[in-house]
């Protein structure tokens, strides 16, 4: 099992950096207004979207594993609100060029290939339109055997720093790219989790139970303890 499968069976709907605490954040800073269509990519369970759509925003939210997609069905479904849910890929979104008026984003492009991804958000995004993509960032270089703890865990190929983000941005077209700052890993979940609960519980039977969850569970606690110093995480936005 790895960290992305725990995510999966746990039902996890804050697991970006921040949390849900910080997706209101940053709507309330970055309102989106009603007659916009939105993509949420790597929708997860679908906490997002589902949010926006009882706005009365429209909202489609692809994710690339199905057992995601149907849990934000089911969430969808219990909230009573109107989401087009769909299995695809960051790297090849399932859409045509000028699809939408804004791409939102929450730690999923450093699980793609991330110049592929970027690329194909300005793509579908409409000129005019904006990325919203909060991902962990890189605060301070790492000696090869702690950067290969972490992406070895997490699953991805390489840890970006905020400079190496902008070149990524920039390099796929983004114009006045912008950032949030860097702020602090969170050590825990469980502010969030008490100020923002999440209404719909869509964890597996059983899951609670499994011995491997809870091994993932403590190598993730053990990684954050011993190297959160060198990692934050930012909101970035760009315009087409």
């Amino acid at each position: 099992m790895e960290y992305l499968d725990m995510l999966a069976k746990l039902g996890v709907g804050n697991a970006h950096p921040g949390g849900f605490g910080e997706t209101m954040e940053q709507l309330r800073k970055y309102p989106i207004n009603q007659g916009q269509r939105v993509l949420e990519v790597g929708c997860g369970t679908g906490r997002t979207a589902c949010f926006l759509a009882e706005q009365g925003i429209e909202v489609t939210a692809i994710d690339i594993r199905p057992d995601m997609i149907a849990k934000a069905k089911i969430r969808a479904e219990k909230s009573n609100v109107q989401v087009q849910f769909l299995e695809g890929d960051a790297c090849q979104l399932p859409f045509d060029d000028n699809s939408f008026d804004v791409v939102m984003v929450e730690s999923v492009t450093n699980f793609a290939e991330a110049r592929k991804a970027m690329s194909e958000y300005y793509r579908v995004l409409k000129p005019g339109g904006k990325l919203y993509d909060r991902e962990v960032i890189k605060t301070k270089e790492m000696k090869p055997e702690i950067h290969g703890a972490l992406s070895g865990f997490y699953g991805v190929t390489k840890l970006y720093s905020m400079e190496e983000w902008r070149e990524l941005m920039e390099s796929s077209q983004f114009t006045r790219v912008e950032f949030s700052g860097a702020h602090p890993f969170p050590r825990t979940m469980f502010e969030d989790k008490v100020q923002h609960p999440d209404p719909v519980h869509l964890s597996d039977r059983q899951s609670f139970l499994d011995p491997q969850i809870w091994q993932i569970t403590a190598q993730y606690d053990e990684l954050v303890d011993k190297y959160h110093r060198y990692l934050g995480y930012t909101l970035m936005i760009g315009s087409k």
